[in-house]
């Protein structure tokens, strides 16, 4: 497991969903954080490479949350994507076999992605 990898693809992509939750809510649609288009192509793509390069740098386990968050977001629910992501992040730093590879100061980066998306 490579962290640099792991930070490096996380960060844009945290940051992509907390653009995408900045969406005016619609409180009369049946899925309010619904995005009202689907998210572009181009950032799709570099949504599903960010989501593939942690994934093959994670447990073969937790890819199917990388994939998840993919999907949800291709479909433009940015406040599904997260949940996937947020519990990626809760094995990152919560289970022994994440916890013994990597830093301290990736351990309080992911803790600071799962504040920042808290809110999404």
């Amino acid at each position: 497991m490579d962290e640099k990898i792991i930070l490096a693809e996380l960060t844009p992509a945290v940051n992509a969903l907390r653009t995408l939750s900045l969406v005016a809510l619609d409180l009369e649609d049946p899925h309010p954080m619904a995005l009202p288009e689907l998210p572009e192509a181009e950032k799709v793509v570099v949504y599903d490479r960010q989501m593939a390069a942690i994934a093959a740098q994670v447990n073969p386990s937790h890819r199917k949350l990388l994939d998840a968050s993919a999907g949800e977001y291709r479909c433009g629910f940015p406040d599904r994507a997260v949940i996937h992501l947020q519990e990626l992040l809760t094995h990152f730093t919560k289970d022994p076999e994440y916890i013994s590879v990597f830093s301290s100061a990736a351990q309080n980066r992911f803790k600071l992605f799962m504040r920042s998306l808290h809110d999404v």
